[in-house]
């Protein structure tokens, strides 16, 4: 019995012992921070679009021209991809690439409007199967962080309503008639990766108002359509979408005679007093303008009637807010500036929770010039013929020397799984990136969270020289 004793107070002392070691390795971790406005090795002023294109003579040039850009989408859409080896190993581009078409994101967009009527069915239930695959290949969480159990899972699958599906389709086309988030499955509900990150895994992207759709099949509760839009395909609630002829959608998407709104989000309103609010409309979406006065812009703005059609109103909208007629001349100098009214703008997965990711950011300010890619990094890297892979063989120096040759304004660059717009080299002779991270960085023990559209020099760790693998310029 006295042996026993001794042997519980020695584990009882053992226990304490490795407690206190775990409790004061805790306490001296500190917590995590939200990173500086300006982080290290940033200066102030390099938040000032000016500054950057101060830095270029030719920034008010014309790089491509409306006619240009309109055959540069042409051929993006049609563009024949071909991937091979880049030194030694494969290209770099290659990742992400099938497993994104599969749940639905394009590299080469679409024009809705021009499918035709009807359809065979072997497309949408190939894509519906892969979904399904994809539900039951892995775990997803919900907002609880609880696990889908495998009747939350069924719940889905019965709701995609897959027995439903005729063996021809007859489309239906409509126009989109306020943001809309891209579903990978009919619901509204999370699937986020893990726990720990706000990352939903069902959330594919956002569409914007005014974008055409063409409407394939209906869920079982009548609260979801699968459509193809421009960028993507899948579930989007019905509340977003205006059901019409291609012929009345058209007069609204077509519409040559339209306002930009040129901020992240702008308030319309039903009134031309601005007391009846309606709906924000976001950075680079546009609707048909019907007039500018120094007292509103006045706007068609599209909506969804009871019995799911499409129906038009006036929209009125400040005076004082940014917005433009038309797209913007595509110059280094008007990138630039587009990019920083985005500054400081949180980061969301697939632009859930009204935010925007690393491509989504980029897509939008491309947008404003009329610039239409594929809704992924390597999809937009691959838009332009105008291709440097970088040799990541090489030092940090060597690479820095390389890269600071290329034009900033007009580059982006990155690779599979994030987009990076390259701003140039700066006065100090160093080169920055401005880019929207979900993560942060590390100064010692300390952890710093950025999630924002922020600037970086290129030795930092929030994105270092050695993180992109392709540099691309948008030139014709």
């Amino acid at each position: 019995m006295k042996t026993f004793k001794i042997i519980t107070l020695a584990l009882l002392v053992l226990c304490l012992s490795v407690s206190a070691v775990v409790f004061a390795q805790d306490k001296e971790k500190p917590k995590p921070l939200h990173a500086p406005l300006v982080l290290p090795g940033v200066d102030p002023e390099m938040r000032n679009p000016e500054y950057w294109i101060s830095t270029y003579d030719d920034a008010e040039d014309i790089v491509m021209t409306p006619e240009d850009i309109e055959e540069f989408n042409a051929k993006v859409r049609t563009k024949k991809i071909l991937f091979k080896d880049r030194f030694g190993k494969r290209d770099p581009l290659l990742g992400n690439y099938k497993d994104k078409h599969n749940i639905g994101l394009f590299m080469h967009p679409i024009l809705p409007l021009e499918l035709p009527e009807t359809t065979s069915s072997d497309s949408l239930d190939t894509w519906l199967e892969e979904n399904t695959e994809y539900l039951y290949s892995r775990d997803f969480y919900d907002s609880r962080n609880a696990t889908w159990s495998e009747q939350m899972k069924q719940e889905l699958i019965d709701n995609m309503n897959l027995d439903a599906v005729p063996d021809v389709i007859e489309r239906r086309f409509g126009v989109i008639v306020k943001r809309a988030d891209m579903r990978l499955y009919p619901t509204s509900a999370a699937g986020f990766s893990e726990t720990l990150w706000e990352l939903d895994f069902f959330q594919t992207t956002a569409v914007y108002i005014t974008n055409p759709v063409a409407i394939l099949h209906e869920s079982a509760d009548g609260a979801f359509y699968y459509v193809q839009t421009p960028i993507a395909r899948g579930w989007m609630s019905v509340d977003t979408i205006a059901i019409a002829s291609k012929k009345k959608v058209r007069k609204i998407v077509e519409d040559k005679n339209f306002l930009m709104a040129s901020e992240d989000r702008i308030s319309i309103f039903a009134d031309p007093s601005f007391k009846t609010f309606i709906q924000y409309y976001y950075f680079s979406s546009t609707l048909p303008l019907i007039k500018q006065t120094d007292k509103a812009n006045i706007v068609k703005l599209p909506y969804r009637k009871l019995d799911g059609t499409l129906g038009t109103t006036k929209g009125y909208i400040k005076p004082d807010v940014d917005v433009h007629a038309g797209y913007y001349p595509f110059s280094k100098a008007n990138v630039i500036r587009q990019m920083f009214k985005l500054i400081d703008a949180p980061y969301g997965w697939g632009d859930q929770f009204n935010k925007r990711d690393c491509s989504g950011t980029q897509r939008v300010v491309q947008k404003c010039f009329g610039i239409t890619t594929g809704r992924w990094p390597n999809f937009v890297l691959l838009a332009s013929d105008h291709r440097l892979y970088l040799d990541q063989r090489k030092s940090e120096e060597e690479k820095i020397d390389i890269v600071s040759k290329l034009e900033g304004g007009i580059t982006w660059t990155g690779s599979s799984g994030h987009l990076v717009y390259y701003l140039g080299k700066a006065k100090n002779g160093k080169i920055y990136f401005m880019h929207q991270g979900g993560w942060g960085y590390d100064e010692g023990d300390q952890h710093y969270f950025v999630n924002r559209l922020a600037i970086n020099e290129a030795h930092h760790d929030f994105y270092t020289i050695n993180r992109p693998t392709v540099f691309t310029t948008f030139r014709k």
